[in-house]
């Protein structure tokens, strides 16, 4: 059986144990026959970093790789039942958490309720709310998920799960980093809408999503980019001729590709795109497509 991982100290669980005991011993002789206040807080900050675990995570330690690959789109499914299972343990671990959290505040309640009857019972409750601290909450789970691509992952399942006209091919790229074992870690997805059969100087119109800051926490917001095979073709001139009041049409490049970027406005609540947003984007890229293809 293997010992729990500590943060301190290279001694082993019972010899842990044993000076925890001493130590929160030392805190109930220095309360009970001291002279009064905070002097039992050192021993007790002593047997806490004694008995401090270190926290428990599967974040992967990964290698600042940034490779670009497509994917099927069972791939993009497979990650997203695996952030679904990270999210439902998650939901899990909160639970007892938050069970500790309310036996502190009941010992709380405790310790100041018996005040009026018993001192010993009270410094009893205290104590054992502060001893137990390091048991409810050092050395906790922590579930990861790449948080980006958490975030963007509903963007990208409206479009996914989307009806597309015949002769139209969606396909995902997934951008990978590596672990220290040489396993990949996705990291972000962009989609790439391609017409089957479309002139040389077209590449198609690809999906990216960036991340805003809102009133409320970070939210993804999605765009897409038309790419041409420099700006002097008939698709380029197509696509930055394309205009919907609903959206911001920017044409840009350089001499290998021109690019132009359809995205929503970011007035109001624009600035955030949720799936029926995205699935509007999706039709407003496909009228490009059609003009530019």
């Amino acid at each position: 059986m293997m010992e729990p991982d500590f943060r301190f100290f290279k001694l082993g669980l019972g010899s842990r144990l044993v000076a925890a005991g001493l130590l929160y011993a030392a805190v109930a002789a220095i309360q009970v026959f001291g002279p009064g206040g905070p002097l039992f807080i050192a021993p007790l900050a002593a047997a806490w970093i004694v008995m401090a675990l270190k926290p428990v995570s599967n974040k992967p330690k990964d290698k600042g790789l940034e490779e670009w690959r497509p994917v099927s789109m069972a791939e993009v499914d497979r990650i997203v039942d695996n952030i679904k299972a990270a999210r439902a343990l998650r939901a899990k671990l909160a639970g007892p958490a938050a069970l500790g959290v309310l036996a502190l505040v009941g010992l709380s309640i405790l310790s100041v309720v018996s005040l009026a009857f018993s001192d010993i019972l009270a410094l009893a409750a205290f104590d054992l709310a502060l001893f137990s601290i390091p048991g409810l909450f050092f050395g906790r789970l922590k579930v990861f998920t790449p948080p980006e691509l958490e975030l963007k992952l509903p963007c990208f399942n409206a479009i996914a799960t989307a009806s597309l006209p015949k002769g139209y091919v969606l396909t995902p790229y997934l951008r990978f980093d590596k672990d220290e074992g040489g396993r990949d870690l996705p990291e972000d997805l962009r989609f790439m809408l391609e017409a089957v059969r479309k002139p040389a100087d077209f590449v198609g119109v690809q999906f990216q999503a960036a991340v805003n800051n809102g009133p409320n926490g970070k939210v993804p917001y999605l765009y897409a980019v038309v790419l041409t095979k420099g700006r002097t073709g008939a698709s380029y001139a197509a696509a930055r001729a394309f205009k919907d009041k609903a959206y911001v049409v920017e044409a840009g490049g350089d001499g290998d590709y021109g690019t132009v970027v359809i995205r929503q406005k970011t007035s109001g609540t624009g600035y955030h795109t949720k799936p029926k947003d995205c699935e509007r984007l999706l039709a407003a890229a496909l009228k490009a497509l059609g003009s530019a293809a």
